[in-house]
């Protein structure tokens, strides 16, 4: 009752109809009337989408997961706070990847989304989030939502149960946009970027959301650490892989492993990579000495920088980078083993190429403001 009151044409229209009416009626009358009122109520309750129903394309899905409340993207709170750079001449769109597990609540529910209101949840979202602030804000103003990301847990099920959980977080991820677009850009040119999850919403905006006129303010799309499939790119035109380093409205992805027994089951139909190194989409490695350095987070804000560390080169066959350099078992992480097994180099795909990447930025955008 107190969401549907919140409502205005409940408020305005429905709810003075039936109190003007009731006044009409006798004491016992009138208490039938409210019962069939409160019905009437629970009825419209249940079918129709409260504030925490996640909602997209104007459509109400039945969720049958527990959720929290929905973020309201009018309230700054709802947006990772930072500094922005004054002088940037493009704007980053950022999604975070997963950063939570499942978790319980007061009453034993368990929940698969993150809770955006939720102090020590919103903390473990942050350094990703600071990552990647770092990573743009010396070209872009950044803006990074808080969403309703899906869990790890989530990720070790069916196809098919990831992509009904995603549509929660996804959801949210479209109203962020459409907030961004309609409050906050002002025609200015933009970049799209999201790691692993964030980077899976990034392909789903760009084929499921952006206008054409989006599409020609978009300067390019960074899709860290996630894969697009033959017939993702057959269906969806307007999903056109980075072919060089200049080359503006293009989907930048890439994933990193030492060998390809390392490949996630996740990505195993990938079939579109790029070099961040020396930006080629064929298997010509990059030379150590081409790579410009990787960054490492020694404290907030603070990077230890390793430069001309890494050969890089794409597996043709698998569409993946098969890094040489590294440690495996210093960038294994256990408890996703059976997703990003030693030698998968997931967790870790902006820091290994934070220079290079840096750099194309800058060189995207000069490309993107160039005269046509």
């Amino acid at each position: 009752l107190y969401n549907l009151v919140l409502n205005r044409y409940f408020c305005t229209a429905i709810l003075p109809f039936f109190i003007i009416m009731s006044k009409t009626f006798t004491y016992i009358s009138r208490r039938a009337f409210w019962t069939v009122l409160m019905a009437v109520l629970s009825s419209l309750s249940m079918s129709g989408c409260s504030s925490d129903t996640p909602s997209h394309d104007d459509d109400c899905p039945d969720v049958p997961y527990l959720l929290t409340q929905a973020p309201d993207y009018s309230d700054i709170s709802m947006w990772y706070a930072n500094t922005q750079t004054a002088s940037a001449r493009a704007d980053v769109f950022y999604i975070t990847p997963t950063q939570m597990w499942d978790w319980t609540d007061s009453q034993g529910g368990v929940h698969h989304f993150l809770d955006v209101y939720d102090v020590d949840q919103r903390t473990g979202v942050e350094p990703s989030t600071r990552l990647a602030m770092d990573l743009f804000v010396p070209s872009c103003r950044y803006y990074a939502p808080y969403y309703r990301e899906i869990s790890m847990d989530s990720w070790f099920l069916s196809p098919d149960e990831i992509d009904s959980r995603f549509e929660v977080a996804f959801a949210d991820i479209c109203d962020a946009f459409r907030f961004y677009m309609e409050h906050i850009n002002q025609g200015r040119p933009f970049i799209l970027a999201g790691h692993s999850q964030g980077a899976k919403a990034v392909i789903e905006l760009i084929k499921r959301v952006l206008t054409p006129e989006q599409l020609d303010q978009l300067v390019a799309a960074y899709a860290f650490g996630f894969s697009v499939t033959r017939q993702e790119l057959d269906e969806y035109p307007q999903l056109r892989p980075a072919q060089g380093a200049r080359d503006t409205g293009t989907l930048v992805l890439f994933n990193s492993v030492s060998h390809t027994g390392a490949i996630s089951r996740l990505f195993a139909d990938n079939a579109a990579c790029i070099n961040p190194v020396n930006w080629r989409t064929d298997a010509v490695p990059a030379t150590a000495e081409e790579h410009k350095g990787s960054a490492f987070e020694t404290a907030p804000g603070e990077y230890n920088f390793v430069e001309h560390s890494l050969e890089v080169a794409i597996d043709e066959r698998t569409k993946h980078l098969v890094v040489s350099g590294l440690d495996d078992d210093a960038f294994y992480i256990p408890e996703i083993d059976e997703l990003f097994p030693s030698g998968n180099f997931h967790c870790f795909e902006l820091q290994l190429y934070w220079l290079d990447v840096q750099q194309n930025i800058q060189e995207r955008i000069a490309a993107f403001l160039e005269p046509r």
